[in-house]
């Protein structure tokens, strides 16, 4: 009996070992597809807060140590499966693939991220709705995942100045010191109403490109813009209280050395949505 015992928890812990063996190698290897030239790398620090803002707009929960990272040095555009891309996301091993240009691109490195977080290919409905100005999306995300969007005909319609406009500046206490540091404004948009509405862009006649969310940055001297392109169809619906967003990543490194030699100091900071703008608000821009 001792003996019997004995074998059966040998052949017990050879079991144990061999499954544990089998999970530490179950991650699969993806290096045999991936671009010619690409590498392995590490996710760095803001990859975290941008995982993190991600999975907040698209409800998706996972882990950002579940994903694989690999770059393809000196390229900011590779093909790929016969388009030319700056990224893309593979459901084997869970692998993000970004082009050495969009490694910064916080709009690019977020929409591979919201592929990860809804496993999931495929352009849905939440990189135009959750998650639009958050992750980027080009004209053929938007086509797709318009293919089943609502009917909004019978929405009412709404201005851009009944909506109430913010704009953020985060983070104040870390980002916004030394010189490979990061930060972010986000200009957020909220419906007061209580029914869903949509809201219509007024095409400017000095500019063909309209745009839904902008800054302003200024330190009195210097004046710094960026935008989000308007949709095609000019319009966007906003459920009842809904807030959207759009997010703007700024290297500090980029304003401090750039084209901008902007110097530290006082800052004054604005967020538009369409022809509207918010409150100005100031912060301290330091080295």
């Amino acid at each position: 009996m001792v003996r019997r015992l004995a074998f059966r928890t040998t052949r017990a812990l050879l079991l144990f070992l061999a499954v544990g063996a089998l999970a530490a190698c179950f991650r699969p290897r993806v290096e045999s597809s991936l671009p010619t030239g690409a590498q392995r790398f590490s996710a760095p620090p803001v990859y975290g807060k941008w995982w993190a803002m991600t999975a907040e707009c698209s409800g998706a929960t996972s882990s950002l140590s579940t994903v694989q990272w690999f770059v393809v040095p000196g390229v900011s555009l590779f093909w790929r499966d016969g388009s030319v891309v700056n990224g893309y996301w593979s459901r084997e091993g869970n692998a993000i693939v970004l082009a050495e240009g969009a490694l910064e691109d916080g709009t690019v490195v977020r929409h591979e991220m919201l592929h990860a977080l809804q496993d999931d290919g495929r352009h849905t409905r939440t990189f135009i709705e959750r998650c639009a100005g958050v992750v980027g999306c080009m004209s053929a995300c938007v086509e797709a995942a318009r293919r089943s969007a609502p009917v909004i005909a019978a929405l009412p319609r709404a201005s851009a100045s009944q909506m109430l406009i913010d704009v953020a500046i985060d983070p104040l206490e870390r980002g916004l010191t030394g010189s490979d540091g990061y930060f972010a404004l986000t200009v957020s948009v909220r419906n007061p109403s209580r029914d869903s509405v949509v809201v219509e862009l007024p095409r400017s006649p000095e500019s063909a490109a309209a745009s839904w969310f902008r800054f302003e940055l200024s330190n009195g001297t210097v004046v710094i813009m960026n935008s989000t392109p308007a949709q095609a169809s000019g319009s966007m619906v906003f459920a009842p209280g809904e807030t959207r967003r759009a997010v703007f990543d700024i290297r500090l490194s980029q304003l401090l050395e750039g084209a901008a030699s902007l110097t530290p100091g006082t800052f004054a900071v604005r967020g538009g949505f369409g022809t509207e703008w918010s409150v100005s608000k100031s912060f301290a821009l330091a080295q």
